[in-house]
C-alpha cells in the first residue's frame, strides 16, 4: 500500500533538486537536464486566496484530507480547488505543483503574493 503523504524528507530531497533546477533527464540521457519553473511561478498571482491557500498546502506534501482538515473545508472542495491550481500554473501533477510552490519560494526570496499572505 502506497502511502498518501509523500515523506517530507523525501519531497524536500526531491524539491531542492528540482528548485536548483535540474531533474532527471529522459531515459538513457545521462545527464540531468535544466528545467526551470519560473513561468509556472509568475502565474502563481492568478490563484484565488483559496487556491493560493491549497497551493502553500501542496507545496507541504499535505495528501487531500490534510488539506481539507487544515482550511476546514471537505475534501471534495480540495479535490475541486487542486484541479484548478494546477490548471492555472499549468501543470500536471500535484508533485509539480509543490515544485512551483519551492521555485516560487525561491524566486522571490521567500516573498508571498498578497492573496496567500491570509494564514
Amino acid at each position: 500500500m502506497t502511502p498518501k503523504v509523500l515523506p517530507r524528507s523525501v519531497f524536500a530531497g526531491r524539491a531542492a533538486s528540482h528548485a536548483a533546477g535540474h531533474i532527471a533527464g529522459p531515459a538513457g540521457a545521462g545527464d540531468d537536464a535544466p528545467l526551470s519553473w519560473k513561468l509556472e511561478s509568475d502565474r502563481v498571482p492568478l490563484l484565488s486566496a483559496r487556491e493560493a491557500e491549497v497551493f502553500s498546502l501542496l507545496g507541504e506534501g499535505y495528501s487531500n484530507r490534510i488539506v481539507a482538515r487544515e482550511l476546514n473545508i471537505t475534501e471534495s472542495a480540495v479535490k475541486f480547488h487542486v484541479t484548478r491550481v494546477l490548471g492555472r500554473l499549468g501543470v500536471e501533477s500535484r508533485l509539480q505543483a509543490g515544485l512551483v510552490t519551492h521555485s516560487h519560494s525561491r524566486l522571490y526570496q521567500g516573498a508571498v503574493p498578497h492573496s496567500m499572505d491570509t494564514r
